[in-house]
């Protein structure tokens, strides 16, 4: 496989995005909401239980919160694909480069390969961005408050390192799949939604119950891995340039 060739490809969609409001906006949105929106809620409702705790059941209440915050984040890694993931080759149907892409001398694995890395690398890097938000304004509140950093700490660095990339390459050949079967942008993207959704129902259920731990997080980071390899296979068994290019006119 030629790498060079895929990231002609992953250029050239990164160029795409970045010209569309919609997936700038949400890569704003996404990271700002998980990352600012759900760590001050956290924080919000510490301060209301604080004079009714000790120093140490504060310090332990504040690390679930911490955790929970950060299990949260998980949600940028796996929504976001669907919304650029899907428009991979939908996207170059509207912009009428389908035929060009296709008739390229790149292989379909170099071709696969360049389309997920398109999404794979701006979603990671948003999770990230909103990872380091959210570590920020807990550690504020925390070290002002309680003396002590709560982040980074095994979990932060499990989520944000392992499992978020996990769950962003599961959801990334998830919606590419989806993307190279489908031909109108809107179901494609609700189709991709409701891939990661089950993903996204656990993670919320986790946080929201507190069953959120080391070793639940690497549960997940194996069932993640499973996916990821079955979803790699599937997406060059699946993807037909042949009937693409007949097809979709």
């Amino acid at each position: 496989m030629r790498l060079w060739k895929s990231w002609i490809v992953t250029q050239k969609d990164l160029s795409v995005f970045r010209r569309n409001k919609y997936v700038l906006y949400s890569f704003i949105a996404f990271p700002v909401l998980m990352g600012v929106v759900f760590p001050v809620t956290f924080i919000f409702a510490l301060n209301a239980q604080a004079a009714s705790l000790t120093h140490a059941q504060l310090l332990t209440a504040a690390g679930q919160v911490a955790n929970e915050a950060t299990t949260y984040l998980i949600l940028i890694a796996a929504f976001l694909p669907s919304i650029i993931g899907s428009y991979s080759f939908v996207g170059e149907k509207i912009e009428k480069s389908l035929e060009t892409l296709l008739a390229t001398p790149t292989t379909d694995g170099e071709l696969l390969l360049g389309k997920s890395l398109a999404s794979f690398v701006p979603c990671l890097a948003a999770t990230f961005i909103g990872g380091a938000i959210s570590a920020s304004i807990l550690d504020v509140w925390s070290y002002t408050t309680l003396g002590v950093l709560l982040l980074p700490d095994v979990y932060w660095l499990i989520v944000l390192f392992v499992m978020a990339p996990l769950a962003c390459i599961m959801s990334v050949e998830a919606n590419v799949i989806v993307s190279s079967r489908m031909s109108d942008i809107r179901a494609a993207q609700q189709i991709g939604s409701l891939i990661s959704l089950p993903l996204m129902l656990f993670v919320i259920v986790a946080a929201a119950t507190a069953l959120v731990s080391v070793l639940l997080a690497v549960l997940i980071i194996a069932v993640l891995a499973v996916a990821d390899v079955t979803l790699f296979y599937l997406s060059k068994e699946t993807f037909q340039r042949e009937e693409i290019l007949t097809k979709w006119k």
